[in-house]
């Protein structure tokens, strides 16, 4: 199974620095009610769940170049939850790391396949955590390709 110890430290940098800096309130994971009873994990919420977050790291391609069916199964399924939250949840968002993603996204909300509320965001990484990703992202694809 791959290492997401990277992805992990990059949403965790995502949730306690640029999210805090853009929005200027702290932000922290946390399960949230559903409307439909249930419960969620979502990857950065403020302190009144007012602003409510997922985050992903994934390219929008695979390694060999193809659009990532699975990966895009992922972002259905982080929208699903978004559209599960209650009124009180004033924005809802999708902050990428990759513009590739950011740029599939747009395409789906253009063509009126994403719901028109839910913002879309591209997080500008320092040097630093891009090249400690792409490394992380490099032996996953290995592991991956290698069996």
């Amino acid at each position: 199974m791959a290492d997401t110890s990277t992805q992990r430290e990059v949403e965790n940098w995502i949730r306690k620095y640029w999210l805090t800096l853009k929005f200027n309130q702290d932000f922290e994971q946390k399960k949230l009610t559903l409307v439909s009873g249930g419960r969620f994990e979502f990857d950065a919420v403020n302190k009144d769940d007012s602003i409510v977050i997922n985050i992903s790291t994934s390219s929008a391609k695979t390694s060999g170049g193809n659009l990532g069916s699975g990966k895009l199964q992922k972002i259905r399924a982080d929208i699903y939850f978004l559209l599960l939250l209650p009124e009180t949840v004033k924005r809802k968002l999708l902050v990428f790391t990759e513009p590739d993603m950011v740029n599939v996204c747009q395409n789906e909300k253009t063509k009126g396949r994403m719901p028109q509320n839910i913002e879309i965001c591209l997080v500008d990484l320092p040097e630093n955590i891009r090249t400690k990703l792409n490394g992380a992202k490099k032996i996953a694809t290995k592991e991956m390709t290698s069996k």
